[in-house]
């Protein structure tokens, strides 16, 4: 009886292992999860995941992400980004082959770094011919330089600020605007607003991301999932440094 119970432990211990091996985020399939995010996060010069399997090919429990130096999908370059996804089930064939294809997804959230540089960078590839230089006093974001307008350059400064509305995109809202050393009229302010907002989305992202707070300071922007006055990133766990507090 004793040897019969040895051999059936034997029997489920085996059984369990091959179990863990075959299961999603283990060997080849981590790899390929990998490889699908870098497509998300391309050219990372840091990518650090962590992910906890679920029970069926596919799914995850959670997905973890750390980036640095990364340009996300539709050319957005962040300095720092943490992302988590919950609950998630990729197209097993998809995610196989190392390519980015959610299924479902049961909760999101984001927290990123952007700093002066990299937005001026995003900001001339969105408008060919425009060299605004961009700082901030740690309130309003301000910009000088020249751009494309009627086709000659013209010469801009301007104060406004990010904002975010609970939703998946970025807005820059101008409090102040004057080309060529002219001040230019309101309406003609809200209808330019009209035509560049929003100046972040994420209709081409292959997940989407619930934005929540925007923070302003002199070195750089923090867009992130987390409410403004949250207790920390919420997103951030120990795949990279802590990140700054909207």
């Amino acid at each position: 009886m004793f040897g019969r119970r040895k051999q059936l432990a034997a029997l489920i211990a085996a059984a369990g292992l091959g179990f863990v091996l075959a299961s999603p985020g283990h060997g080849a399939d981590e790899e390929a999860l990998r490889r699908a995010i870098a497509t998300f996060f391309r050219d990372a010069r840091v990518l650090r995941l962590d992910a906890v399997p679920d029970l069926y090919e596919g799914g995850y429990a959670r997905v973890s992400v750390y980036a640095a130096g990364a340009t996300l999908t539709g050319g957005f370059r962040v300095d720092e980004a943490w992302a988590r996804l919950v609950g998630a089930s990729f197209d097993p064939q998809a995610l196989r082959a190392g390519q980015f294809r959610l299924e479902s997804v049961r909760d999101t959230a984001l927290h990123m770094r952007v700093s002066y540089p990299n937005l001026e960078r995003y900001f001339r590839e969105l408008n060919p011919g425009q060299d605004v230089r961009l700082w901030s006093d740690g309130a309003s974001v301000y910009g000088r330089g020249t751009v494309p307008l009627f086709g000659v350059r013209a010469r801009v400064e301007l104060k406004g600020f990010f904002a975010v509305g609970n939703s998946p995109e970025l807005y820059f809202y101008v409090e102040r605007l004057r080309v060529n050393g002219l001040p230019v009229p309101e309406a003609v302010v809200r209808e330019l607003e009209r035509r560049f907002n929003p100046v972040l989305t994420q209709a081409d992202w292959p997940v989407r991301f619930r934005l929540r707070s925007v923070r302003i300071s002199r070195e750089d922007v923090v867009v992130s999932s987390q409410p403004a006055g949250g207790d920390g990133c919420g997103v951030c766990g120990d795949l990279g440094p802590a990140a700054p507090t909207p």
